[in-house]
């Protein structure tokens, strides 16, 4: 899709702050809180700290936004002026929904930021050590978003997957050191199923309300599969919304996609050769220990609480439908990865077998004893 002139900003280094009332660069005390540190030079020059991400607190617009209704939150996609009306507009609309509402409370009640940024490739990141969820805003004004619903719309997507992500991070209850790198590719696919699932879940909601525009948008969307087969099934039986298995229909649907598979399996694997990478020499990685199944259920478990993936646990862990790998590419990285697990590394050499490697770095070998 083609943009105007107009509707790209110039990538200089006063156009990567779009919140206008957050940025008052004339202010001298100005909290990290409000997108940049100030601090006076000693020839009295106010430097601008770019280290800090502009960012707007989601307890603060959650207290804005929580008694506004649909007509209110239309009236204001009109007057965007800013990435702040970006984000109150986005997170009111969120509210409306009831999945999204129990999103967005759990990312207040951590104290979570959204931030809005130009990332590469990416919808959204999560930066865990600072609570920030970055929202890709693609070079756009915010003053071009009012009048383009696709973009604003993409924009919303990447915002409510961003919530269920920051979810999934705060339950902390899978570590991948302790697993086998096979059981990081399985954990990794069903996330990302999860996140996707979900969306389409909170945009049928949210259709329901009278807000049918992201609904549409993810119908055009490369998950418009999921979207056709979930609202197959609503249609068929509407009592699906509640228990659980419209969401699960969608879910499944995730896997029949092979580019989604590959393209999530190489973040996966990518996420193995960091812990390699980090792994001193007396510290081993990838344990054998087992995952439960209800450790999975209760890790993707919806907000209100219910396990919808249950019915299917055993299927997503054995099932090659669930579990096959589909490029060539992302199977060698794998082999590559269970390969130096064999290998231990003693002085930056391999060998395969310990009692060599004992005999020829005594020393080295002490510590891993």
């Amino acid at each position: 899709m083609n943009n105007s002139d107009d509707e790209i900003e110039n990538i200089n280094t006063k156009s990567s702050f779009d919140f206008d009332e957050c940025y008052d660069l004339t202010t001298q005390d100005c909290s990290v809180q409000d997108g940049v540190s100030l601090y006076t030079h000693e020839n009295d020059i106010d430097v601008i700290d770019c280290t800090v991400i502009p960012h707007i607190d989601l307890r603060d617009i959650l207290d804005d936004v929580s008694a506004l209704e649909l007509d209110d939150i239309e009236d204001m996609q009109q007057g965007i002026s800013s990435y702040n009306d970006v984000a109150h507009w986005a997170f009111a609309l969120l509210n409306q929904s009831a999945t999204g509402a129990r999103l967005l409370k759990n990312a207040a009640h951590f104290d979570w930021a959204v931030a809005f940024e130009t990332l590469d490739e990416l919808g959204w990141t999560l930066d865990n050590e600072d609570y920030i969820a970055s929202i890709n805003k693609a070079q756009i004004k915010a003053e071009s978003l009012g009048r383009s619903p696709f973009f604003l719309n993409t924009i919303l997507s990447d915002i409510i997957r961003a919530q269920r992500d920051i979810w999934l991070e705060e339950k902390c209850e899978i570590d991948y050191t302790d697993h086998h790198p096979e059981t990081v590719l399985k954990v990794e696919r069903m996330r990302a199923a999860d996140i996707e699932s979900v969306l389409i879940q909170v945009a049928w909601e949210l259709r329901s309300i009278g807000y049918a525009s992201l609904w549409r948008h993810l119908l055009g969307a490369d998950i418009g599969d999921m979207a056709i087969l979930f609202s197959r099934f609503m249609e068929r039986d509407p009592a699906s919304l509640f228990d659980g298995s419209a969401l699960l229909v969608a879910f499944k649907q995730w896997y029949a996609d092979e580019d989604r598979m590959n393209v999530i399996d190489r973040v996966a694997l990518e996420i193995c050769d960091d812990i390699l990478l980090s792994a001193t020499e007396n510290k081993r990685v990838f344990k054998q220990k087992t995952l439960s199944d209800k450790t999975l259920q209760e890790f993707f478990a919806l907000p209100e609480g219910r396990v919808y993936l249950a019915p299917i646990m055993q299927e997503i862990l054995r099932s090659p439908y669930f579990a096959a790998m589909h490029d060539a590419i992302n199977e060698a990285h794998l082999y590559h990865i269970l390969r130096d697990l064999e290998v231990c590394y003693v002085g930056n050499v391999p060998f395969r077998d310990p009692v060599l490697a004992d005999k020829i770095f005594p020393d080295y070998t002490k510590i891993l004893k």
